[in-house]
């Protein structure tokens, strides 16, 4: 059963591992933040709200802002702070999320990161 649904935006190019070379680290720390607070604005603005569970399994679905080729494990480390945002916005830290499972959307316009917060199973 889905517990919440969000739509975040694509994280910036900033917030990515490979981009934080030498002297950059005030750029990414920066774009972190700022990422991470929108993404708050927007599950303020969807009214996620803290879910009724212990522990979560989420799916997350990357729909890229091309067709340009992108590998799910730097996407999933670029949006690290928008799922912290969701995690502080459902009351379930990240630590307790139990299954977290990845996936490619189809592009879109901006690009985009769904995601899915479900019961966990047991």
């Amino acid at each position: 059963m889905i517990l919440a649904r969000v739509t975040l935006p694509w994280p910036p190019r900033a917030t990515s591992p490979n981009a934080s070379g030498q002297g950059q680290w005030r750029r990414k720390a920066s774009a972190a933040k700022g990422y991470k607070l929108a993404c708050w604005a927007l599950c303020e603005a969807e009214k996620i709200r803290p879910v009724d569970a212990i522990a979560v399994d989420v799916l997350v679905t990357f729909c890229p802002p091309s067709k340009r080729r992108y590998d799910l494990d730097n996407a999933l480390s670029r949006c690290k702070q928008g799922l912290d945002a969701v995690a502080e916005a459902i009351a379930v830290d990240d630590s307790h999320w139990r299954r977290i499972t990845l996936e490619r959307g189809e592009p879109c316009r901006d690009g985009a990161v769904i995601v899915h917060i479900m019961e966990a199973e047991a």
